[in-house]
């Protein structure tokens, strides 16, 4: 009788299994990260592309830098931001040495990305552009949804492409604790107590975002109204205004534009100026500098930051009437969007409550 050694019978099926492996196409959830297998996935403007099924190089456009530091920092490979010193500290040394590139198709394949992933609003020009920009690189291009209301659906989406899930789920948490709650209440409000806001811009503050505008969402969405009765510019705002109208419009609150994590002398001007001293919001000390670091809390970009200008707002205009403890809820978001635990006097800064402090990285 011949003695026939267990491997030599199961050689020829484990052959064909290899086999089977190597063939194009060839998927399994063993082998689902194998270089070469790719996952099939939509993006929000309706587009389906084949992705590598591991992704580990990612370059995004400006508003898309911020929403990407918060799913995963050693994914990018591009900065779109020059950072003030006061702002790379919130920032890792890594992220920071990255090269600034910004549309370029040429600097984009040199940087060798898995994907672009283009943040913005979702339209025909927004669609063509990233088209375009595919076609030239060679390298797929997800376009996700700008708008604030859209987020959730863009954290759930992102944390499952880039397999980041535990994640883009703390960042959908933040909005299920903090912002959800704003907009629900924001409607008992009574039209007598809605307040109307000014948002200065310019370093005169003589610029603003009327109703509807991209950057003055967050008025509306705590239950306030905007002050500025004029017609919408364009996307990127700034429409210039006249003190007379200001007078006209006598808002009850004024909000004072931040500049990217540098703050304007908008603040200072219009305090020492007279003219805007016969504003009574002025002269009530009813104007507040919206915080900036690393980002305005408010627009500028108009990214996933807004996220925390909800609360922060909430709380200026109607503290008895949301009862948010801002201070947490600051703390919360640096760590989970940020990656960074605020020290108490970084907070107190940050708030403007407190004294001096220079962030230097």
């Amino acid at each position: 009788m011949v003695f026939i050694h267990p491997f030599r019978r199961i050689l020829p099926s484990l052959l064909v299994l290899f086999a089977t492996l190597l063939l194009p196409g060839a998927n399994s959830s063993a082998f689902g990260k194998q270089k070469g297998i790719t996952q099939t996935v939509t993006d929000m403007a309706g587009r389906t592309m084949q992705l590598p099924a591991e992704i580990k190089r990612v370059y995004v456009n400006r508003p898309g830098s911020i929403l990407m530091y918060a799913i995963e920092p050693e994914m990018i490979v591009n900065r779109s931001f020059q950072y003030t010193p006061e702002a790379q500290h919130f920032f890792r040394k890594d992220y920071l040495a990255l090269p600034f590139v910004e549309n370029s198709p040429e600097e984009i394949m040199k940087l060798a990305p898995d994907l672009i992933l283009n943040f913005y609003d979702i339209n025909a020009q927004t669609i063509d552009q990233p088209e375009r920009l595919s076609a030239k690189t060679g390298i797929p291009v997800y376009i996700a949804s700008l708008h604030l209301k859209d987020y959730p659906e863009v954290f759930r989406r992102l944390g499952k492409v880039f397999g980041r899930e535990e994640q883009t789920q703390k960042m959908l948490a933040f909005i299920q604790r903090h912002v959800d709650p704003v907009a629900a209440k924001s409607a008992s409000i009574p039209a007598e107590k809605r307040l109307s806001v000014y948002y200065a811009e310019g370093e005169r503050g003589l610029h603003t975002d009327p109703s509807g505008s991209i950057h003055t969402k967050l008025i509306e969405m705590v239950g306030a109204t905007n002050a500025a009765a004029i017609g919408k510019s364009s996307r990127k705002g700034l429409s210039a205004v006249s003190m007379e109208q200001l007078y006209l419009w006598n808002p009850d609150r004024i909000i004072v534009w931040a500049g990217l994590g540098k703050k304007t002398g908008t603040m200072a001007h219009i305090k020492s100026d007279p003219v805007w001293g016969k504003l009574p919001a002025v002269r009530n000390g009813n104007i507040h500098q919206i915080p900036y670091l690393p980002f305005g809390w408010f627009d500028r970009p108009a990214s996933i930051n807004r996220l925390l200008g909800v609360p922060w707002l909430a709380n200026l205009l109607y503290p008895d009437h949301y009862r948010i403890d801002i201070k947490a809820v600051v703390s919360e978001y640096y760590e989970t969007f940020y990656h960074y635990q605020l020290s108490d006097a970084e907070l107190e800064q940050l708030l403007g409550l407190g004294d001096a402090v220079h962030f230097v990285h």
